[in-house]
């Protein structure tokens, strides 16, 4: 199979007004067009540790992070879409106590991506986890700049367990800046608040069934090497501070769905600890939009939307042939209003 087309650049947008009431600052901003320019543009965006590498491309080295789910013979297809992904916001390491970010913010970044790079109308904006806050945050705020939005592992607003963890981790990370004498000593203190996420991510039956072990203290010695390796190699490649600005905007993150128009498709996954199936079960019934929900059986928790890729994949399929009649004029920039 051929190497999917790809334009990776690095865009400047001016300074915007965040939702704080502050300024961005000029900001750079990493982004992909993935496939042909004459086809409905569809928008992808991961959790906070994901990037604009959802496709995989061997050219670069780099394995998509969905590369399950958007790959040429799954529904999501560079045959059939173009695809758009980016790089989140956050302020450079060496500011200190940086403005708050918030999912808004994000998605305002996204919107001067589209004006900037005069994209058309977005026929799809997919997110989930982080990414579904902010194409909620995205479809409430410029409703007629899209025409499906689809969020997997995600609400209108979080739970206040998930606050609580997301606390525990910046204050972990925080005691590695306030004692840790070097730089890969601080390194430990983000591995294990990393560790501390990732129990929170996955499902207790899965916990339960890789790791249960009938000598005692066996499971405990797996599952920490498990939990220590993933956490040592989140560390290597994620700063603290970006960590903790993504992890706090998560904490403050709070949309009227009511002002969406998208047609819109809700998944979540039963095990999720981060976003429980009543928290999405909730939000339905504040569209005034088509709205429609999912919910796959997984044992993976908050990760499900990594994981469960043939589910997803069949849901998509089937939505997506409901809809095909429904395609905007390719890529028109008057669909935009630009």
């Amino acid at each position: 199979m051929s190497e999917i087309s790809i334009q990776s650049m690095s865009i400047q947008l001016s300074s915007f007004m965040l939702e704080s009431g502050e300024a961005s600052g000029q900001v750079a901003v990493d982004c992909c067009l993935w496939g042909p320019s004459d086809k409905p543009l569809v928008v992808v965006m991961g959790g906070i540790s994901a990037n604009r590498w959802a496709f995989s491309c061997p050219s670069n080295q780099q394995t998509g992070w969905w590369s399950q789910v958007v790959n040429d013979a799954a529904t999501l297809n560079s045959k059939e879409f173009q695809f758009l992904t980016f790089d989140y916001f956050s302020f450079p390491n060496n500011v200190i106590n940086p403005p708050l970010l918030t999912t808004t913010d994000q998605a305002q970044l996204l919107k001067l991506l589209q004006k900037q790079l005069k994209l058309p109308q977005l026929y799809a904006v997919i997110g989930a986890s982080y990414g579904g806050m902010v194409a909620l945050a995205f479809a409430a705020a410029y409703p007629g700049s899209l025409q499906h939005l689809i969020c997997l592992a995600a609400a209108d607003k979080n739970s206040v367990k998930s606050q609580a963890l997301r606390h525990i981790q910046r204050n972990v990370i925080g005691l590695g800046q306030q004692f840790a004498t070097d730089p890969n000593s601080q390194k430990q203190f983000m591995s294990l608040a990393r560790s501390l996420a990732m129990v929170g991510y996955r499902g207790e039956d899965e916990w339960e069934h890789r790791f249960q072990h009938e000598q005692p203290g066996k499971g405990l010695d797996e599952v920490t090497a498990y939990l220590q390796y993933h956490g040592n190699k989140f560390a290597d490649k994620f700063s603290a501070s970006r960590y903790c600005q993504l992890s706090r905007s998560i904490d403050y993150h709070q949309v009227d769905v009511s002002a969406i128009e998208a047609d819109t498709l809700l998944i979540g996954f039963s095990s999720d600890q981060m976003v429980p199936v009543h928290f999405i079960e909730n939000m339905i019934d504040k569209f005034r939009s088509p709205c429609q929900a999912k919910f796959i059986n997984s044992i993976y928790g908050h990760d499900g939307f990594l994981l469960e890729a043939e589910q997803i994949n069949a849901i998509f399929k089937n939505y997506f042939r409901e809809k095909a009649h429904d395609c905007i004029e390719p890529n028109s920039c008057c669909a935009s209003g630009y």
